[in-house]
């Protein structure tokens, strides 16, 4: 079996032994989330590396609510630039990526802790400005995620760590193809509602 493919199957069997779990352990999570989300990503494409460099600071905010406990609906606008040097003339080039993540998790509260795994589709709006041209274009995928929400004592406050898997490719004229997914590390400040 493919890893692809193993991968698929791994991710739909733990949701539905989670939504299982939260079903029976009769799980109470708030309706909805505001999330500031502070990580670093890295873009997996070796000719985006040559350019620029591969990891960065990502930040954005992030809003959630619950459809049907524990299925969770979500939303996530975030901000990563990078700016580099050209390869050949050493021209300054600016990178700018708007990525948007829509999907759905399951939360499994455990007293403060709340661990979820979760997957969904992106859309990413980018930019690259430099001498030699200027492009602006848009990029679909899809993603998986998993972390967890910490409750701070008795507030509305949590804070999260996570861990995200992008598959966003890009074409670009000439048929040439860019990976501008990759993996994403992040924490947040949650404020629940």
């Amino acid at each position: 079996m493919s890893w692809p493919k193993l991968a698929k199957k791994s991710v739909f069997f733990s949701v539905i032994f989670l939504l299982f779990l939260a079903i029976k352990l009769g799980a109470v999570i708030p309706q909805g989330t505001i999330e500031a989300i502070y990580g670093r990503y890295s873009v997996n494409d070796p000719r985006f590396e040559a350019v620029y460099d591969k990891t960065g600071p990502i930040q954005g905010l992030g809003l959630s609510s619950h459809l049907i406990p524990p299925l969770n609906f979500y939303l996530e606008i975030k901000y990563f630039q990078r700016k580099g040097a050209l390869t050949y003339t050493k021209e300054k080039s600016d990178f700018y990526l708007l990525p948007i993540s829509l999907g759905l998790r399951v939360i499994i509260p455990f007293g403060l802790f709340h661990p979820f795994i979760g997957t969904g589709v992106d859309i990413y709006t980018y930019s690259e400005n430099n001498p030699i041209a200027t492009v602006v274009n848009f990029a679909h995928g899809f993603h998986g995620l998993a972390g967890f929400y910490f409750q701070i004592g008795k507030l509305p406050l949590f804070l999260s760590a996570r861990l995200k898997y992008t598959r966003v490719q890009a074409e670009e004229e000439r048929g040439r193809k860019i990976q501008l997914g990759g993996i994403e590390t992040g924490v947040g400040l949650v404020f629940s509602f």
